[in-house]
């Protein structure tokens, strides 16, 4: 039986995939299973993929104890990647943000393993994310963004 999550990553992949650009994409298994390394000619990213089976906005997400543990064991081995957190937001899209962008609206004097994190999108409009406290991030991540976003000029800073 094929889990929703393999057609939720499956479908980020394919976008990713067709954006046009030579990608190479392997799993970052011996860091965590939901992990993944995308490099291209010119850009090494690192994607942590959550997914939420919820059809509409707002969708809920929260870091595992693992999870947690994954992207530290991401930031010592592949200190020269550029790493994201992907909000895959069931059929709707992909909220993809930089990991130093979510640390900003997360309580980081403690673990950030069961913070609540939130993604809502309108009709038509773009992402918003905020985090405990309802603690927002300052900009909006277009429903558009993914790919790109972790395809782009590695100069390129991603929504802050």
């Amino acid at each position: 039986m094929i889990k929703d999550c393999e057609f939720l990553e499956g479908a980020a992949f394919i976008r990713l995939i067709n954006y046009g650009h030579r990608v190479t994409i392997s799993a970052a298994a011996p860091v965590h299973q939901s992990i993944y390394l995308f490099e291209t000619e010119t850009h090494q990213s690192a994607i942590l993929f959550k997914h939420s089976t919820k059809q509409k906005s707002s969708w809920s997400f929260s870091l595992s104890p693992q999870e947690e543990e994954g992207l530290k064991k991401l930031r010592r081995k592949y200190s020269d990647f550029y790493r994201y957190i992907a909000f895959i937001c069931h059929q709707d899209g992909i909220c993809c943000v930089s990991e130093e962008n979510l640390m900003r609206i997360l309580d980081t004097d403690t673990d950030i393993a069961g913070q609540h994190i939130s993604v809502s999108r309108k009709a038509r409009g773009s992402y918003s994310v905020s985090g405990p406290g309802r603690r927002k991030m300052s900009k909006s991540v277009p429903q558009t963004d993914w790919p790109r976003v972790v395809l782009s000029n590695p100069h390129e800073k991603p929504y802050e």
